[in-house]
């Protein structure tokens, strides 16, 4: 697919890629993850943006809002089948439009549990975020920090009558960078109450906070929005995350939990005069400058907040290159296969991703990497020394040999949850 169409796009791009090159040479030491989301939810996406420019994404995330039950799962046998293990998948599953209390009721437990199971079968480890956002009013799952309190333990419980536990699946707390909760049923047309930190009379992210037993990451969403159909205001990631009304990032570090931003974006279009349509497409098709301008500022706040552990870019453009109006500016895609557009600083973002997928394992999921006759084994941190001991003893042995002792250690039964997994993997590799 050629992704730069013509000598103009070339031409801006190549100033670009060449600060990108001389950026990697001189500081790799800069370090976060970045990560994309599927466009359209499904593993042909990455795969074309992988190969397309190049690069290896070693985290991917998808969205589902299940209509039924199959839909998810047939998604997630796809998605592996095409992307394979040897990533993490950052997945959402939304309790479609049941409440928080309903959740409580087991109205959602067939899909969650069957959602479990799947992760089981398939064996791939997860980033699972659920009832995201809940700290305001457009989801029926917002808006009551004690409901929600009790349907985010509930869930959890599911997970682990599924045999996952941290190894396999984290549980992310994903809250919105403003408490904007509603005294109506949540709706996406529900009044909002903007509950700066100066209130007490209504919620705050922190009363929706399930206890640290039961959430593994703390993530948060937050976007530019610029004038694709409006006349917001430019704010960059600083202004957004230090709004003194809001306190939003300091807040979210006062949870000391791993920190991931897990939806962040900005739209392309910003100039002086009132909305038109006809000029914001005339500015989205001429002036990517704009955006790319915001997409360095994101990847400058990253480097100079070095404990976030990743950003997820939500790649999505709902107005397939600003070619239709909708309701809200959502022309938001970083790589945009619609009309062939990459922002430059993609690559100045990727480039500075220098974190690899054992990397992540071993901070997040707490797994360390084993090499075993060129295959790559994840095994929990807890189990180093039971994995090592094995490996010892069957250093140096033949194939028939090595297989041989590991068979005589099974029959022993030894109760452990380490030798059984280290034997298992070990009895895979070397009866192929």
């Amino acid at each position: 697919m050629a992704l730069f169409h013509s000598y103009k796009q070339l031409k801006t791009i190549l100033p670009i890629l060449l600060i990108w090159i001389f950026s990697l040479l001189i500081n790799t030491s800069e370090s976060y993850y970045f990560w994309l989301k599927s466009s359209d939810n499904t593993p042909e996406n990455i795969e074309t943006i992988e190969k397309s420019l190049g690069v290896n994404l070693p985290v991917v995330s998808f969205i589902f809002d299940p209509r039924s039950e199959n839909n998810v799962l047939n998604s997630i046998d796809n998605i592996v089948e095409k992307l394979w293990t040897d990533r993490i998948y950052h997945f959402t599953l939304s309790p479609d439009k049941y409440s928080a209390n309903e959740v409580v009721l087991w109205k959602f437990d067939a899909q969650y549990s069957a959602f479990f199971k799947k992760i089981k079968e398939k064996d791939i480890h997860v980033i699972f975020r659920t009832m995201h956002e809940m700290n305001g009013g457009r989801y029926p799952w917002w808006s009551n920090p004690e409901k929600f309190k009790a349907a985010w333990i509930h869930v959890w419980t599911l997970s682990r009558l599924a045999w996952l536990n941290e190894e396999n699946i984290l549980f992310d707390f994903s809250v919105n960078h403003r408490d904007m909760p509603t005294n109506w049923t949540p709706s996406q047309t529900a009044p909002l109450i903007q509950c700066n930190q100066s209130r007490t009379d209504c919620y705050h992210l922190e009363d929706y906070y399930p206890w640290d037993e039961f959430v593994d990451v703390v993530w948060f969403t937050f976007y530019n929005r610029w004038k694709a159909n409006s006349n917001r205001l430019r704010l960059s990631p600083e202004q957004i995350l230090y709004d003194p009304n809001w306190n939003t990032y300091e807040r979210i570090k006062a949870f000391n939990k791993p920190i991931i931003i897990d939806e962040v974006a900005t739209t392309s279009v910003r100039y002086e005069w009132n909305y038109s349509f006809e000029k914001s497409r005339s500015e989205y098709l001429n002036h990517d400058e704009r955006k790319d301008h915001w997409i360095h500022q994101l990847r400058e706040f990253l480097v100079n907040h070095p404990e976030i552990t990743a950003a997820i870019y939500f790649n999505t453009d709902y107005t397939h290159g600003l070619s239709f109006k909708i309701i809200w500016e959502a022309d938001r895609a970083l790589v945009n296969l619609d009309d062939h557009k990459v922002y430059g600083w993609f690559q100045e973002l990727e480039a500075f991703s220098e974190k690899k997928l054992d990397n992540i394992l071993s901070s997040l999921f707490h797994l360390n990497k084993f090499t075993v006759e060129w295959e790559n084994i994840f095994l929990s941190s807890k189990c180093n020394k039971e994995f090592s001991m094995i490996l010892s003893m069957i250093d140096k042995k033949t194939k028939e040999e090595k297989l041989d002792i590991i068979n005589k250690i099974k029959e022993k039964n030894i109760k452990s949850d380490c030798i059984p997994k280290s034997l298992s993997f070990l009895s895979n590799i070397y009866n192929k």
